[in-house]
C-alpha cells in the first residue's frame, strides 16, 4: 500500500517534508509510535524525499534517477539497519561499518540516507559508537531513528535528534478506514474492540481482525464465560498453544481492567465493547480479586518475556492453577 492509502498519515508527513522542502530538516530525526500506525510507510516516504533529486514539492517525483533507485529497493544512499536475524540487538560491528560508509562521498550525487529502525534495540556501546557520529555529521547525510513509543533509548541519543511522535488516528477515523478500504464482515463495536486492543493502531488491529485470529479470541472469550461461574480455569488450556499465552494474557487482563472499570461505573471507557456480558460476569467479583487476577497474568507475561529458558509450558499451568485459589 502506498502513503495515501492511510489517510492519518497525510499531516504528519507534510510536517515533516515540509522541512526538508525548506532545507531545515535535521540531520537525525527520531520518530516513536504505537506499532501498526504506518510508522513504516511513513518513513519510506521520508526517505524517498530526502533522496529525490528533481522535485520542488513535498512528495517525491518517483520517476528521477534517484526515485527509480529507491522504488527498486537498490539505492547505493540509502541503509537501512535493524538487529540481525537471530539477535535481540544492533550490535557495534553494525555501527562502525555504518560509519565507514556514511563518510564516504554519496554515489549518486545527493543525500545520504540512514535509517536505524528499532533503535532502541542498539547495545550501549552501538549507541555510543552512534553518537559520535551524530555530534559531527556528514554533510548531507540525514539519520532516521525509529522505535515503539515504549522504548529505552539512551538520553545522550535523544538530545542529538529532532523528537517527533507519529500519533495515532481518532477511533472514528480508524473505524471509517476498516470499513472502506477491507471487506469486514463485523459490527462497529468489535471494530472498536479490535482498535482498542490494539492501541487504536489500524494495522494491528487488522491483524486482529483477520478471521483465523478473531475467531480464536472469541474461542478464549466463550471459554471464559463457561469456566468462571466453575472457577475453571483449566479450560482456558485447550483454546490455545502455549506460545500464543502472551496474547492471551494481554487479552484476558483487558477483560479484567474492564470489569474494575465496569466496577467504578466508567463503561464507556470499557476496551471489549463486544464482550460486555462477560466483563459483566467478571465484574461480580471482589476489586481485590479482580486485582490479584491481573497481578498474576501480568506478572507470567513479564517471565515470558524477559527470561529465557524457563518452561512455558509449566507457567501457563501455573498460572491457571493459581487462578482458582485466588479468594
Amino acid at each position: 500500500m502506498k502513503l495515501d492509502d492511510y489517510p492519518w498519515l497525510t499531516l504528519p508527513y507534510q510536517q515533516l517534508a515540509l522541512n526538508i522542502l525548506q532545507q531545515r530538516a535535521h540531520h537525525a530525526l527520531l520518530i516513536s509510535y504505537v506499532q501498526g500506525s504506518g510508522e513504516d510507510e511513513l518513513i519510506k516516504q521520508l526517505a524517498n524525499r530526502l533522496l529525490c533529486q528533481s522535485t520542488e514539492q513535498l512528495a517525491p517525483c518517483l520517476t528521477c534517477h534517484s526515485c527509480q533507485l529507491f522504488l527498486s529497493n537498490n539505492h547505493p544512499d540509502y541503509y537501512v539497519i535493524t538487529n540481525e536475524q537471530g539477535k535481540q540487538s544492533i550490535g557495534i560491528d553494525q555501527i562502525r561499518s555504518l560509519s565507514s560508509k556514511v563518510y564516504e562521498k554519496s554515489q549518486q550525487g545527493g543525500n545520504k540516507v540512514i535509517w536505524i529502525k528499532r533503535a532502541a534495540l542498539m547495545t550501549e556501546a552501538a549507541s555510543n559508537a552512534l553518537l559520535k557520529t551524530l555530534e559531527e555529521p556528514p554533510e548531507n547525510t540525514y539519520f532516521i531513528l525509529s522505535d515503539e513509543h515504549n522504548s529505552q533509548l539512551l538520553p545522550t541519543i535523544h538530545s542529538r535528534c529532532f523528537s517527533y511522535f507519529l500519533k495515532v488516528p481518532e477511533l472514528a477515523q480508524s473505524i471509517e478506514w476498516l470499513k472502506k478500504n477491507h471487506n469486514l464482515a463485523y459490527s462497529d463495536n468489535e471494530l472498536a474492540s479490535a482498535l482498542l486492543l490494539s492501541e487504536n493502531a489500524p494495522l494491528t488491529a487488522l491483524a486482529l481482525l483477520a478471521p483465523e485470529k478473531w475467531q480464536q479470541r472469541k474461542n478464549f472469550c466463550e471459554n471464559l464465560l463457561t469456566a468462571l461461574p466453575q472457577n475453571d480455569y483449566w479450560q482456558l488450556a485447550k483454546t490455545f498453544e502455549h506460545e500464543q499465552f502472551i496474547e492471551r494474557i494481554v487479552w484476558f487482563c483487558a477483560l479484567l481492567s474492564d470489569a474494575l472499570k465496569a466496577k467504578q461505573k466508567v463503561g464507556r471507557f470499557i476496551v471489549n465493547r463486544d464482550q460486555v456480558p462477560l466483563v459483566r460476569l467478571l465484574a461480580t467479583n471482589s476489586h481485590e480479586k479482580i486485582t490479584a487476577l491481573y497481578d498474576l497474568w501480568m506478572q507470567a507475561r513479564q517471565q515470558l518475556l524477559s527470561v529465557t529458558g524457563l518452561n512455558k509450558e509449566l507457567i501457563v499451568y501455573n498460572v491457571l492453577a493459581q487462578s482458582e485459589v485466588i479468594d
